[in-house]
């Protein structure tokens, strides 16, 4: 699915953009970025643009903005920019003038939108999106536009972008993703590009000659996780203790024969309390940081033991020869990212000839920057800065690199890429068990710690925990790779249902689902809910398993695993398939496999509620008093500003006073049960002061009235 797609899909095209208007904001908002789509369907999820790669701080904000892994946590993005340089030597313009290197250039940070020009970005799915609803509202943390439904793809999800630039080549683009939970952490992106002469955003060709020299430059500067980097230290969040390493580039003897770069979270000196290898969720962050990371997780679980990269799969030799050149990427290497020519002037000669001699140009770089910073291997007991390599220290840290070429295109040549980019390691239920037990230990580095923990498999320390992340890392690259050799032909797990429904009322939270028309039913379906009292909000527990039949189930406050009235809970629903018996793309054998959780997975937290109170005398507000320093078991564990009224009328209206009779909030509770919560605002959104409050319940059905105080110390 390439150029043919173009006409398909111009008026779907026009269509989803409109609405990606109204999803992202307003045209004045959007006239200096490229539009973006979601691909968020496994642990992977990641927004890409119609300039072709997310350069820095796209989409807008701190946290999820690219490669977010595991993409259920919160504020999981792991890239902190790329870029994509298109460069030709001997080049000359529409306006006749000469380019000894001629460069069009979109990003680390320069938007790119008057070298490269936009022309189709759609999203085809296999069936369907699902539709989740919590209590009547639509459930999502990344809208996902679907363009087109085609049950012939062999992705589960499948991305078209094309683009064209200042050096006259279109560029278009495939990326696939999948829902089977062994193939969910990667995209495999296929990459077209051909030369068209047409260096500017309308149809009309400009040029009309063979391009030498050709080159095609990325830059992938990977800043882990950013909502646990801030508590690692100072510039964690913008990449600056970054680990990049290689293998395959021919410099060492590997014993694997696929080529590749990646990255991990690497050891930032200055932080004393412990070792920042695997980024422990210490302590709770404060001040205006204190919404990138989930209040409570200060166990010391391990929001990044994994690591990100991408492989090789195939480059083109040339344009008359398809056959896959094991020497590409000719360049394999690394850079600063606040390097001073990273700049954008198509037009300033000097800067664009450094890019080319220096970067673009540079080969296969050795000694790796891993390498650089620890010269003697020791990467599971750092201790040096991954920022400062060949005496020149970096805020931003360092990136690394990979150019295709040199290749010479004739006008409606074409050049074809394949990589596959992704991330893995330990995990969740690991990262939360050794993360603690490193925390419990005081920070002993030294300590071995068996996982698992109650059938070892190994004993080690915490930091060679965090690094045998890379071989699941490779584990991920060679499914990719075996994947896209099958042609994408992996087994596919049965379809989730069409619509999930999951509603609070009385005493319990009910389930329901519905199947796509014609799907034969399941071998089973599995019911998952987080839990807050568990270690930590991301820990999912199998609730119950039902037949294949089954369109409903009611989790019930009197069940042997309850849910908790008043503590917010997240659920996901599974169809389980039948054993595999399919090895292709390595995936696994002799395992059922399931409909991916994400289809299902709700966004918006649900509680049973409690039965309504049958009087008003048995109205209680607890905590009371509520004390900011007392211990989380004494207060509400899923939120740490949180005051219940519980055993109220099922339609009541709550109003909060000052003790001087001051109006600070109005509540109306109208779902029928008996309970209802306060996070300690005011109507304006301001949080309230420690000190004596008035409650005034009114039942609006009889009109009687309760009245109730209560103490906040903060």
């Amino acid at each position: 699915m390439k150029a043919e797609r173009g006409n398909h899909f111009k008026m779907k095209g026009i269509l989803a953009f409109l609405l990606t208007l109204v999803v992202l904001g307003s045209f004045s908002e959007l006239q200096a970025q490229f539009v973006f789509k979601w691909m968020n369907i496994g642990r992977l999820a990641h927004a890409y643009s119609q300039g072709g790669i997310t350069r820095e701080e796209e989409p807008q904000g701190y946290g999820d903005q690219a490669y977010s892994f595991p993409s259920i946590e919160h504020n999981s993005g792991n890239q902190r920019a790329a870029s994509l340089w298109i460069a030709a030597t001997d080049f000359t313009d529409e306006n006749g003038d000469l380019f000894p290197v001629k460069i069009a250039h979109h990003g680390p940070r320069t938007i790119g939108a008057l070298q490269f020009f936009d022309q189709e970005l759609i999203q085809v799915a296999r069936f369907p999106q699902p539709e989740v609803y919590v209590n009547g509202a639509r459930s999502f943390r990344r809208w996902s536009i679907v363009d087109e439904v085609d049950e012939t793809i062999k992705a589960d999800r499948m991305l078209y972008l094309k683009n064209n630039n200042r050096v006259g080549i279109d560029m278009e683009v495939n990326v696939h993703a999948f829902a089977n939970e062994y193939h969910d952490n990667y995209h495999i992106i296929e990459y077209t590009f051909t030369n068209s002469g047409n260096v500017d955003g309308d149809p009309e060709i400009e040029l009309d000659a063979t391009l030498e020299g050709v080159y095609f430059f990325f830059i992938k500067r990977y800043g882990f996780h950013s909502g646990s980097a801030w508590i690692t230290g100072n510039g964690a969040p913008w990449g600056k203790f970054c680990m990049n390493d290689a293998v395959g580039d021919g410099n060492d003897a590997y014993p694997l024969d696929f080529r590749s770069q990646y990255a991990w979270a690497g050891y930032y000196p200055d932080q004393t309390k412990f070792n920042t290898l695997g980024q422990s969720m210490w302590e709770e962050l404060t001040g205006w940081l204190a919404g990138l990371a989930t209040q409570g997780d200060t166990l010391g679980r391990l929001a990044v033991g994994h690591m990100m990269g991408r492989t090789y799969i195939h480059a083109d030799k040339s344009t008359t020869d398809s056959a896959d050149d094991v020497g590409q990427p000719y360049t394999m290497g690394y850079m600063n990212s606040d390097h001073k020519d990273l700049a954008d002037d198509e037009y300033n000669h000097d800067l664009m000839g450094r890019q080319y001699n220096d970067w673009i140009t540079a080969g296969r770089m050795y000694p790796h920057h891993a390498d650089l910073v620890e010269p003697e291997g020791k990467f599971d007991f750092p201790t040096n800065d991954p920022s400062t390599v060949l005496g020149v220290s970096d805020e931003g840290g360092w990136a690394f690199i990979e150019g295709y070429g040199p290749y010479t295109m004739a006008i409606g040549a074409s050049v074809n890429l394949v990589v596959a980019e992704g991330a893995a390691g330990l995990s969740d239920t690991a990262k939360v068990v050794i993360g603690r037990a490193y925390k419990k230990s005081g920070a002993d580095d030294d300590l071995l710690i068996d996982w698992p923990a109650d059938n070892p498999k190994a004993s080690l320390t915490k930091n060679q925990w965090v690094l045998s992340s890379k071989d699941s890392l490779f584990q991920m690259f060679e499914r990719a790779r075996a994947n896209y050799a099958s042609g994408m032909d992996i087994p596919q797990p049965p379809k989730p249902p069409q619509i999930f429904n999951v509603t609070s009322s009385g005493e319990k939270v009910a389930l329901t689902w519905e199947t796509y028309a014609g799907e034969p039913d399941p071998v089973a379906w599995e019911v998952w809910r987080a839990d807050p009292l568990f270690e930590f909000a991301t820990k999912y527990e199998l609730v119950k398993t039902l037949p294949g039949t089954a369109r409903s189930y009611d989790d019930k406050v009197d069940d042997p695993n309850p849910p908790i009235s008043g503590i917010e809970h997240f659920y996901y629903l599974q169809a389980v398939g039948p054993v595999n018996t399919d090895a292709t793309g390595l995936t696994p054998t002799d395992v059922p496999l399931k409909s991916g959780r994400y289809y299902t997975q709700t966004y918006f937290p649900v509680s049973p509620g409690r039965l309504a109170g049958s009087t008003l005398a048995d109205i209680r507000i607890v905590p009371n008093p509520f004390h900011l320093g007392a211990d989380q078991d004494i207060r509400w564990p899923d939120r740490q500003d949180k005051l219940g009224f519980v055993d109220i009328p099922g339609k009541c209206t709550i109003r909060i006073y000052t003790q001087l009779g001051e109006l600070v909030n109005v509540i109306e509770h109208t779902d029928g049960t008996g309970d209802e919560y306060w996070d300690h605002t005011t109507s304006s959104r301001q949080l309230v002061v420690s000190g004596l409050y008035i409650a005034v319940i009114q039942d609006n059905v009889t009109n009687e009235k309760a009245i109730r105080k209560f103490v906040i110390i903060r």
